[in-house]
Order: C-alpha cells, then structure tokens, then sequence
C-alpha cells in the first residue's frame, strides 16, 4: 500500500504537470462517463425498475394471446378469469381490473377522470398501503359497493389533501360513491389512475368468454416458480380450449413478469439504442484518450528510459503509469456525476406532465446508490480501456534508442505511428456510425411528422365527451343529446363545421373488431380478421377533408329502422375485395349479428404512428350505432381555440353535469402523439453531436502531436525549398486519408447499425442514401478543419529556429 500511495502521489505531481492536457482527457472522460450515466439512471427506472413495490419479483401479469392475428397482448374474458382463480394452484392471489372512465360532477366544475374497476384484494396484492382510510374489501365487491379509493395525487389537486373527504359522498357518472381511502404517495397503476372502486361481475358477465377486456396479475405463491406457473397455466389453457371450442380454440396464455409487463412496449427498443449510442460516445472519449496518452507517453520515452536504467522494471512502470491513469478516470468520474445529474434533470423535464403521468418509472428516475455503483464500474473499465496499452506500449521503449535520439521528433517509430493513426480510424468509424444511427432517427421522425395522415388537420378544434352509461342508457337519450349538442355547436360564429367520432386520429384510442366477411369461412373465431372500428355522424369525413373515393356518405337515410350499412378504407377494400368492387358488399363485425352493406369507401387515414402505417378500418353511422363516449371535431374559420368556450356552453345548455374534457387543436393533438418520438430523436441528436464534438477533438490532439513531433522535419523540409502549400498539404493529407479509411469502416458498422434500427423502431427508421452520404460528407469536412488547424501552425515553423531547437 505504500507503493500504491507513492505511485498515486507522484502521478498526481505529474498530472498537474501539464494540467492543459490533463484538463482535457478529465473533460473527455466526464462527457463520456457523464452520458452513460444518464442514460442509464432512465433504463434503470424505466426497464429495469420500473415498479417499485414490494415483492415484486412474484408478481405476474397474464396475457392472452392469439397468434393467428399477431396478436400477444390480448386482454382476458371474465369466465376465463374466474377458471383460472378457481382452478390454480400455483398463485396465492388472482387479480383482474377494467379501464374505467368516468365523469365527477356535484363538487365544482365537472370533470373526467381515470378510474379503474379491481377486484377487492387488488391493492394489497399490489402491496399498497392506504395513506388514509382503507382499500377494498371482499363483500364490496359481492354487492356492488359504491365505494372508491382516491389516488394520492387526485386528493392532493382536488380536495387540497383534505382528510375530511374520508367519508364524503362524491358523484362518479351521477352516482354516489363513499370515499373510503387514499393510496399512498406514488402509487397510481395503472398508470394516470386518478381513483379505483371494486369490480363487479353479475352472472351474465362471469358466463362471457367472447368478450376480452380485463388484466389479470397473479401473486406467486411462496416457493412457485414462474415456469411453473407457465406450466400450470398452460394445461389449464388446453382444458379450456377442449371445454369451449368456439370462444378459446387458437387463444394462448403468457405470464409475464409484472415489471417487465407493465413498461410500455417502445421504451425498451428506444432505451437500448440511447444505452448504445452513450456507449460509443464512451469508446470515443476512450480512443481519443488513449491517442493522447500514447503521445503523451511517447514524448515521456526518455524519462521511462532513465527510470529503466536506474533499476526500475517492467511491471512497476507499468504500475505507476496505470495509477496516473486511474487519477484521470477518477477525475473523470467525479466531474461526470453533476454532469450526469444535469443530464438527467434535462432528460426528465423534457416530457410535458400530462404525458409523464402516463411513462411507468418516470419519477423514479434520479441520481442514487445504484447509478454512483454504475458510475464506478465504468470508471474502472474506462481506466483498463483507455490505459493499459499505452501504459504497456510506453514501458517497452529501448533506453539506447530514446538515449540516442534526444527527443528528434521526425524519426518517431513507424509501428507507434501508425498505431496512433488506426485509432484515429476506428475514433472516425465509430462517431461516423453515432451519427448515422442520429440522423436516421432524425429523419424517420420528420418523415412521420410531416406525413399526410390522409385528412386536413389546420384549423380543428377537438373535445372529447364521455356520457354516464345509467344516465344515458338508452340510445335515444344519446341520440338527443349529441343532437343537441351538433346543433348548438354548429351556430357558434366561425364555425364551419361540426361533427363526432368514436375515435381521432392521433388520439391514442385505436377501437378494432373481429369482423367476419360474407362468403369467406372462418373455422374458429380466433382467426377472423380484425379491423380499425368508427362510429361517426355523416358529415365527419367531409369536416376532416377525408377523400370518398367511391359510393355515399352517411345521410338522413342511416337511421336505426334502415339497413345497416358502412363505409370501409381502402386498405380494408383492397385486403378482402381485392380486384373487385367492395360497394355492396357485406360484412358483419364481433359486436353485432348484422351484416353490414358497404356503401362507400374512404381514403386511408393514419391513426396511429406506432401501428406503421394506415391500418383496414370501417365507419358505422353513429344513428345506428350512438356511443356513449364520442369525441367533437370542430372545424373553424381563424383560431380554433377560440370557439372553446362558445362549445362548453353549448354542452352546458344541453346537460350542465357534463364535462367536456382535453380540449385541443388536431396540431396539436399530433403532436402530443409524436412528443415521445420527437423526444428520442432529440436525444439521439444530442448524442451524436457529442460523438462529433469528441472526434474533432481527438483528431486535432493527433494532428497538434503529429505537427509538434514533426517540427523537426517540416523545417528541414522549407530550408530546402519547399512551399508552404506543399507543406500544408503534407499535414492535411495523413489527416485525409486517416479520415476517409475511418468513413470507409464506418460505413458497414453503420449500414449494420441502420439495419438493427430499421428492425426494431416501429418502422420509424428507414435506411436512406443521402443520409450517409450527407454525413460522411459532414464528418470529412469537420475532421479535415480539426486537422487544418494544427496544419495552419506548421506553416509558421522558422526553419533556423526549428533546426536550432533540435
């Protein structure tokens, strides 16, 4: 230990020897380590931990699944529930919940909440403690209780954390329900769940095995084995399938681990590009300092040489050159840490909080024990990676030689040149392939946003309206009040237009049925077809600009005592009438026994940029089919946020217990559905900025050691008669040639990369030519004015003094 701490005192003196140097592979190191680090701290919270409750790890989410239709995801029916929480053994406790919107009103201004619908031991599987009160218990349920537990944060921005609401009656859809508990701090899953009440299962809803609408996660039973769940659950799936052919032949089970379960499904692909991106950005803090240290340790030759002649050897060289080594790591390391926390602050605020409420983990992300441990680690590696060859290379100089030459810098080792010269080529390849997987994620992302979505989004104004089913469960009372509604809106001034849909583009709520297609036999119903599902008033596609492109649109004529009829997409004509005319064709879909007569086909609308592309999807006239739950788009003349008063008025007139909620132009409402895409590609930008930055650095070190090593014969060289031109181009073509080998490499680790990219990120990315060329071009040129820098200095060298010197 004595030795170490005499290594690490006179590596400190040396270090501090030449701190300009020494400041900049500390700065190096930092960015790199720094970037890690932060990337880290969100895969840590958002993939690795993103539930942080306790036992988590024998929780389990189960999911249906039906590989006919791709699909793994599928929720489960309440018949196929309560089997398995009768029939198995293997869980300690069975849960499911039912999404619940709905709408409070009586206290202040109405308003929509998220709810969500459990089965009564559903918090305590969750290990929740309430913060007052209590949750649910088992004969609330049973007897349909109109209880509620209140989530933290509703309690605190609604009732001003007022623990006088325990007790208190609020009204949900115009019911009473009695606030019985708050949830703890924290705890909101699902996620953006403002409120939960106990889920009830009447007969006739517990004997349904076609319908699929809840999530089930099970508890682990002490000593159960996720593959023996999954081997359970897998015979009691076959039995399930021998005794109801007709609903569950074709239908799956996973069980998924419930951290794993509940990321959402684009974190993980985009969190591991960001994590691999950071680490390039590391291997290039790497190269760039192992290039210094390699020059540094070769202008050091002589004093290695001196300390070999006085009995020092090999491996306590080797030793105390490693230590300064890791006093530049450890420096690295402590100046990464405020770095990396302002990384992180920056990567948090990034996110609006109506879309951050919603990203399971998110608050989770911070700085503690387990990112400084990861801190560490990477500041041991970086010392072992960037070190020891230089450390290695610089024991092993030949003291006659380094004696003899007296520092002359021409006559450098040919190998140690060219070794230094390969670094700088793989530095070059691997920021060219940062930059490329940059900017295709950039350009993917302006792709989709610039996209025609197949409508005219300028100057819609939209509203989303969700009614109380008992208020509203008769469909005449529907009918009358969006009637009313459409009316009223329909004479506010500057309004050109206004009419409902089941569900915007752009909105997040995608509504797909199994259909089945006249003349076409399926042989089980977990192989139909599934498609896109709308209700709208008949003038929805003209207000939104969707192109008809054959028969009519929905008029007078729809009502609910006439055919059933519909208008289908063209991806939906052209996938099950291919070459034919779809108008009078006939279909039906899973919620209703009658055939539907097409009467018109639409253009093809994206809804969605994660589902790739416009999907198959068919409209039903909202007379035959009213809903309660329907959002209004209003197209204007000027602003179309001015009108928003005008319409709350309007549905205040016609029920003022109503609300009207997420107010919001179709800009605006596409945007706040690309935020996450945008999100990512402004890291990645960040990213590959940062890999650029750390290049040019690298490469003007080089050349600054290269024209510093060289002066020797560059003045030679202009005593002789040379021009400064020639001389200019004698340092700018070693800095080309390094450059163009380096792009030459890079271009197939990026191609590779672009690849992966394509595979992965939702077809976001898409591999483009003029990208790699136009960065090729972009790195060229920035690493040939890192180098012309340098080379500008060669031209000042006085030949009289530059051969004196020597």
């Amino acid at each position: 230990m004595s030795g170490f701490f005499r290594d690490l005192k006179l590596g400190l003196r040396a270090l501090l020897a030449s701190p300009a140097s020494t400041g900049i592979v500390v700065l190096t190191l930092a960015l790199g380590i720094g970037a890690n680090t932060a990337v880290f701290s969100m895969v840590d919270a958002l993939v690795l931990r993103p539930f942080p409750i306790p036992g988590i790890d024998r929780l389990v989410m189960l999911w249906g699944t039906v590989p006919a239709q791709g699909d793994e995801r599928d929720r489960q029916s309440p018949a196929d529930f309560l089997d398995w929480k009768e029939r198995s053994t293997v869980f300690e406790r069975l849960v499911a919940m039912e999404w619940w919107d709905v709408n409070l009103s009586g206290t202040g201004e109405p308003e929509r909440l998220q709810g969500t619908f459990v089965s009564p031991d559903y918090l305590e599987t969750l290990g929740v403690e309430p913060h007052l009160g209590r949750t649910l218990a088992a004969d609330e349920s049973e007897t349909r209780a109109r209880t509620v537990v209140l989530s933290y944060q509703f309690f605190q921005r609604r009732f001003g954390a007022d623990p006088k609401i325990l007790g208190q009656t609020i009204r949900l859809d115009g019911e009473p329900y009695e606030v019985i508990g708050v949830a703890r701090d924290g705890f909101n899953y699902p996620y953006g769940s403002d409120l939960w009440a106990p889920l009830f299962l009447d007969a006739k809803t517990a004997a349904r095995r076609d319908v699929h609408y809840l999530d089930v996660i099970g508890k682990l039973r002490p000593g159960v084995s996720l593959s023996d769940a999954r081997a359970e659950l897998d015979v009691l799936n076959g039995r399930l399938q021998e005794e109801h052919p007709v609903t569950n032949e074709g239908r799956g089970i996973r069980a998924v681990p419930l951290a794993r379960a509940v990321v959402d499904v684009g974190a993980p692909a985009f969190l591991a590009l960001w994590q691999a991106t950071t680490v390039f950005v590391l291997l290039i803090a790497c190269v760039n300092v192992a290039n210094l240290l390699l020059a540094r340790g070769a202008e050091r030759e002589k004093e290695i040489s001196l300390q070999q002649a006085l009995g020092a050897n090999r491996s306590r060289i080797v030793r105390r050159l490693l230590t300064e080594n890791l006093l530049l790591s450890v420096g690295g390391a402590a100046l990464s840490v405020p770095l990396a926390w302002t990384g992180i602050q920056l990567l948090r605020s990034g996110l609006p909080p109506e879309v951050q409420k919603f990203v399971v983990g998110w608050r989770e992300i911070d700085l503690d024990l387990r990112l400084l441990a990861f801190t560490a680690a990477v500041t041991v590696l970086t010392t072992l990676v960037f070190g020891l060859v230089p450390a290695v290379r610089a024991s092993s100089s030949d003291l006659t030689a380094a004696l003899r030459e007296g520092g002359r810098g021409g006559s450098e080792g040919l190998s140690r040149q060219r070794g230094r010269r390969l670094l700088v080529v793989v530095e070059v390849a691997l920021a060219f392939t940062l930059l490329v997987a940059s900017g295709l994620a950039i350009r993917g992302t302006l792709r989709i946003a610039g996209a025609d979505h197949g409508y005219d989004p300028d100057g819609v104004m939209t509203f989303e309206i969700a009614l109380p089913e008992r208020k509203y469960e008769e469909m005449e009372k529907r009918r009358q009040f969006y009637r009313a509604v459409l009316e009223g809106v329909r004479e506010v001034p500057r309004v050109l237009a206004a009419d409902l849909t089941l569900s915007l583009p752009s909105s997040g709520n995608n509504y797909s049925r199994s259909i089945d297609v006249e003349g076409k036999s399926i042989p089980n119903v977990s192989e139909r077809p599934t498609a896109g599902f709308l209700v709208t008033t008949p003038g929805y596609l003209e207000t939104m600009r969707i192109p008809l492109l054959a028969g009519r649109p929905f008029g007078s004529v729809d009502r609910e005592d006439t055919a059933a009829v519909a208008i289908v997409s063209e991806k939906f004509a052209e996938r099950h009438w291919p070459s034919e005319d779809p108008l009078g064709r006939r279909f039906r879909d899973s919620d209703d026994d009658a055939w539907l007569t097409v009467v018109g086909v639409a253009g093809d609308v994206l809804h969605d940029w994660f589902l790739g592309g416009p999907q198959p999807t068919f409209y039903l006239p909202f007379e035959q089919r009213p809903r309660t739950g329907m959002s209004l788009a209003v197209r204007t003349r000027g602003e179309p946020e001015a009108v928003t008063s005008a319409v709350r008025s309007v549905v205040a007139r016609v029920d003022p217990d109503q609300p009207i909620f997420h107010p919001t132009t179709m800009r605006r409402l596409i945007a706040e559905r690309l935020i996450g895409l945008k999100y990512a590609a402004l890291v990645m930008g960040v990213l590959g900025l940062l890999g650029l930055l750390l290049a040019a650095v690298g490469i003007y070190g080089v050349m600054m050691y290269s024209v510093s090593r060289r002066t020797h014969e560059i003045g030679v060289r202009i005593a002789l008669g040379a021009e400064r031109s020639d001389v200019l181009k004698l340092a700018l073509g070693q800095a080309f040639s390094t450059t163009a080998a380096g792009v030459g490499f890079g271009l197939l680790l990026a191609f590779a990369a672009g690849r992966l990219m394509a595979s992965n990120l939702f077809g976001v990315v898409q591999l483009e030519a003029g990208t790699f060329a136009l960065l090729g071009v972009v790195l060229s040129a920035v690493s040939l004015l890192a180098a012309y820098i340098p080379a500008r200095k060669a031209l000042a060298v006085d030949p009289v003094v530059a051969l004196r010197a020597e």
